[in-house]
């Protein structure tokens, strides 16, 4: 019961620090700047480099592994910020990579930096990271089939 009363009374505690923060941005085609709708919007690398995918997941880290998000409409994108459980508090956050996919277009992966001026936190604390306009380049012939 006294466990209970002291996790009630400490609502930040219940929850670890973010490891990664919500991202915003919109991906626009290169050439035209038109948004991009259906564009897979991956956190880290996607798919796994091959010395990754060679060990092998377990249980609970596949059902931690988040799927990929698709940009909107508009070419929008949010991925939500993530936490951990855990009993050593640490800095969190850094950096985040983000992998940029779609058919016909090249794959392209870029890191963002806790220190870039596009990170900030939402008035609830949640950090937030607004990536901008993302630039995706045409593949040119056989390249951009998959």
């Amino acid at each position: 019961m006294l466990f209970a009363l002291a996790l009630a009374g400490c609502k930040d505690l219940a929850w670890g620090p973010y490891v990664s923060p919500r991202v915003a941005g919109q991906v626009l085609a290169a050439d035209t700047r038109q948004p991009l709708a259906g564009v897979k919007v991956t956190r880290g690398l996607w798919p796994e480099p091959p010395a990754m995918a060679s060990s092998s997941l377990h249980g609970g880290e596949l059902l931690i592994r988040k799927p990929p998000t698709l940009t909107g409409p508009h070419g929008e994108f949010v991925l939500e910020s993530e936490r951990v459980l855990t009993p050593i508090r640490w800095g969190g956050w850094s950096w985040v990579r983000l992998t940029f996919e779609r058919a016909g277009y090249l794959r392209f992966q870029t890191n963002y930096s806790l220190f870039s001026l596009a990170a900030t936190n939402t008035p609830d604390g949640v950090p937030l990271l607004e990536a901008g306009e993302v630039l995706l380049q045409k593949t040119a012939g056989r390249e951009g089939r998959q």
